[in-house]
């Protein structure tokens, strides 16, 4: 494999027609409005609620729910200070989407301004499974998908600084090929999801404000995404992901009850000469994650499925018997025996031994097998 090197997007934005975003009434009529909220056919995500106690203990401070959207003044201030705690706490450092530097006068927002990801950072903290070296090639690709995902999210693809306009191409589970129009009208959660059961999710129903909507209302407190490995490097760059949210809203009319929710998959983006993505691949099953939104199956069905990750980071509590005293000597259930070191679950079939990946980084800096790097199992370990 050739040398692992350090890669970014260009900085240049496409010339291009200013056209408005969608209309008030357009965004009104293909929301997903939550009327109702049933009571959730979920018990209480007990390993969550300890998790977060564990976190909090940690850094000294109460962490109440913050809405990824609307949040006030005063939350925005509060999240922004936990974030530093657990910044200083676990030396996590915020994601590059591209956005310093930018202002509303120089890019035509969907939304008519730059967006906050105050929130979603601090979820992103709060979840996250991989604490990647600075400038490594893992941090890298995350970072080049995060901006990729707030161009698509809240910009006109005009001026998407990711891709290459003229040859842009997306491709879910090996399906339909859809070009750089298509898939910037449609929405990023059209395309991805247009390989799956048509009786959970119909992409043909769905608007790109309608298709935002429906997962904004389930997971009212975002819906972060993070790279597990990176298996090969530029110009063809393979990866794990993993995107994670805590069900708290409603979905379809079913409503949650703050289970955390996880999916796993494979991505590939090739890029030009100047690392410009060509084509984005997305490899994974949505379906059962989509059941699970649906109340056919329950959250655990889940816990077997994809690729492999390990514990949050900020959730490793640095005493567990200090901790387990502070709640009555009381221990989570479930996955506490994989949560530890080089645990996490396995493939899809979980559990399995844990012996060492076959693939091997083979950067003179980097010689460690791709499963070690931070504590999680490598997928095509035996």
């Amino acid at each position: 494999m050739s040398e692992r090197k350090k890669i970014s997007f260009g900085t240049d934005v496409k010339e291009g027609t200013r056209a408005g975003s969608a209309s008030a009434d357009q965004q009104a009529r293909h929301s997903s409005n939550p009327t109702t909220k049933p009571a959730s056919s979920f018990p209480p995500d007990t390993v969550s609620q300890a998790r977060r106690a564990r976190i909090e203990a940690a850094i000294g401070r109460t962490i109440p729910p913050f809405p990824v959207r609307g949040a006030t003044p005063d939350q925005l201030a509060q999240a922004g200070e936990i974030s530093d705690l657990l910044r200083t706490e676990f030396s996590f450092r915020t994601p590059d989407r591209g956005l310093e530097g930018l202002e509303d006068s120089d890019v035509n927002w969907r939304e008519g301004k730059k967006p906050d990801y105050t929130v979603a950072d601090l979820q992103y903290f709060l979840g996250k499974t991989k604490n990647h070296e600075k400038d490594s090639l893992e941090e890298t690709v995350e970072n080049i998908v995060k901006t990729w995902e707030m161009e698509a999210t809240h910009k006109l693809f005009e001026q998407w600084t990711t891709v290459d306009h003229g040859t842009y191409t997306v491709q879910a589970n090996g399906g339909k090929i859809w070009t750089a129009t298509e898939s910037s009208w449609t929405g990023n959660y059209n395309w991805l999801l247009s390989s799956c059961d048509k009786s959970l999710y119909d992409h043909s129903e769905e608007t790109f404000e309608s298709s935002h909507g429906k997962f904004r209302y389930a997971f009212p407190e975002g819906f972060p995404w993070e790279v597990l490995e990176v298996l090969s490097p530029p110009p063809q760059v393979f990866f794990s992901w993993r995107h994670w949210a805590n069900f708290a809203g409603n979905y379809k009319g079913h409503h949650g009850n703050g289970q955390l929710l996880t999916m796993t998959g494979f991505g590939l983006i090739t890029l030009n000469d100047v690392m410009k993505a060509t084509n984005i691949q997305i490899f994974y099953n949505p379906d059962p994650f989509l059941k699970v939104l649906k109340g056919e199956l329950p959250p655990s069905a889940l816990n077997e499925i994809g690729a492999a990750y390990g514990e949050p980071i900020a959730a490793k509590a640095k005493d567990k018997t200090a901790f387990a005293a502070s709640t009555g000597g009381e221990e989570e259930s479930g996955n506490d025996d994989e949560e530890e070191g080089d645990g996490g679950r396995g493939g899809s079939g979980g559990g399995g031994g844990r012996g060492k990946c076959p693939f091997m980084h083979n950067a003179k800096h980097d010689m460690k097998p791709l499963g070690s790097a931070s504590g999680g199992r490598c997928p095509f370990a035996g």
